[in-house]
């Protein structure tokens, strides 16, 4: 497992489907849970960890890969920097990057990043946060385009760990020239000096099969009892379906995909894929890989079913269940029609403002630190009235998550597109298929 002060500074920028743990597959009521496999890895306490191996051939210039360089100032605030060996990798220049860059400003990723820099670093200098903002959202934009270039075969899958690998580097030292080293260790909860072998030792972990699900084998193991050649193939039909996934996303991100036409969509991605895998692989092959048939079209491993599946409950009752292990019976049971009417008419008024709240927020009415500072008051809000209306026993019923958060105490907190919800691994290997960009895990 991942130690505390490693976990601090592995931020939250999920790879997309890039280096995904786990196969994320949707029914036609809607997404199921993710079950995240446990693959064996090297320990990132261990101590200092091998650089990356050098890198494999790839159609790409490799020279544009090297360690990063110092960080360049642009325009009046010495903070901003940009990182120069991406340019010409991505075909970018400087000013598609800040036309194009501020589109991320609204995503969760960054809205929860700047709240945690605001709640540690309360007096910071406005132009060091103006800066933090358009450094952040220049790695998600660029940490976007490599996802795609890697998920569409553009690049190998050596040439992208590296890539990543500098980009995070490049990410760091934007912190490391604006504070100081207290303020550096206060936010992420290591040292300056540490971030670099961090980073290294996170990247050099992340698994090169990303769609091994199978529990009981390590993936060395597995790659030792499949060839070669399927596995290549396995993985380029992977790579597809998750490109398929990240393209569906942004499409219900600008509301040119209804939700119905994208399960849609998503389902016959996956399908395509278990279909590739039943045709090149044996049964015996699909075991070893995915621990199981049913594991390979269910996208995981689970050992029991959640007590609610995608949305039934709000769909059934007009309000989601938070507590993983009660069920929609269970709710009915124990709140009488009133209650139940009460909840879900808290929920969806909560809802309609969060609705109101987004327009506002891309309207350019509101800031993203002043509606994620809303957001939690409606929060708050919420659970007043809730509490206020339920009995103890019944408040627990339906909000007691603490079971959950118990169990992904260890996980590497994700992005959240409007379409699904992740869930990182709970092993030190789904810790190595998120990105580091800037989002700490807060100590416990």
């Amino acid at each position: 497992m991942m130690n505390k002060r490693n976990k601090m500074i592995l931020m939250g920028l999920v790879f997309g489907g890039a280096m995904v743990v786990g196969i994320y597959f949707y029914q036609a009521g809607g997404p199921m849970e993710e079950t995240p496999p446990r693959q064996t890895s090297k320990s990132a306490a261990a101590g200092k960890m091998e650089k990356i191996a050098k890198m494999a051939a790839s159609p790409l210039d490799k020279s544009s890969l090297e360690a990063p360089a110092a960080a360049t100032s642009s325009g009046v605030n010495p903070y901003i920097s940009y990182p120069e060996n991406f340019l010409k990798l991505l075909g970018l220049d400087i000013k598609k990057i800040i036309k194009e860059r501020d589109a991320f400003k609204n995503t969760v990723v960054h809205v929860e990043w700047m709240d945690h820099v605001n709640e540690v670093l309360k007096n910071l200098d406005p132009e060091k946060k103006e800066a933090i903002i358009k450094n952040h959202t220049t790695l998600l934009y660029i940490k976007d385009l490599l996802n795609e270039a890697y998920l569409s075969g553009k690049i190998d899958h050596d040439t992208f760990i590296k890539a990543v690998t500098d980009l995070m580097k490049w990410h760091q030292q934007t912190y490391q020239s604006m504070l100081t080293g207290s303020e550096y260790e206060e936010l992420y909860g290591a040292k300056p000096e540490a971030a670099n072998d961090i980073i290294d030792g996170v990247m050099e972990a992340a698994p090169r099969y990303s769609f091994i699900l199978n529990q009981q084998i390590p993936a060395d193991e597995v790659t030792k009892q499949v060839q070669g050649y399927k596995l290549e193939q396995i993985d380029s039909h992977f790579k597809k379906m998750i490109l398929d996934r990240e393209q569906i996303g942004k499409k219900i991100g600008d509301g040119s995909m209804m939700l119905e036409e994208a399960r849609k969509a998503l389902q016959k991605s996956q399908q395509e894929f278990i279909a590739k895998c039943k045709e090149l692989l044996t049964e015996d092959e699909i075991n070893t890989i995915f621990g199981s048939a049913a594991a390979l079209e269910t996208g995981g491993t689970q050992t029991a079913p959640p007590a609610v599946l995608g949305d039934s409950d709000q769909t059934e009752l007009g309000f989601e269940i938070e507590n993983p292990n009660t069920s929609i019976k269970m709710v009915k049971d124990k709140l009488d029609k009133n209650k139940l009417e009460d909840i879900k008419f808290f929920y969806q008024q909560r809802t309609k403002e969060r609705d109101d709240l987004i327009t506002k927020l891309d309207a350019g009415e509101i800031k993203p630190d002043a509606m994620e500072n809303i957001s939690k008051e409606m929060d708050a809000a919420f659970k007043e009235n809730c509490r206020s209306t339920l009995t103890d026993e019944q408040y627990q019923l339906i909000f007691d998550n603490q079971n959950a958060a118990e169990t992904t105490s260890s996980d590497i907190q994700g992005a959240q597109s409007s379409f699904e919800n992740q869930d990182a691994g709970a092993e030190e290997s789904a810790t190595s298929a998120n990105g580091l960009t800037g989002q700490a895990i807060p100590q416990k």
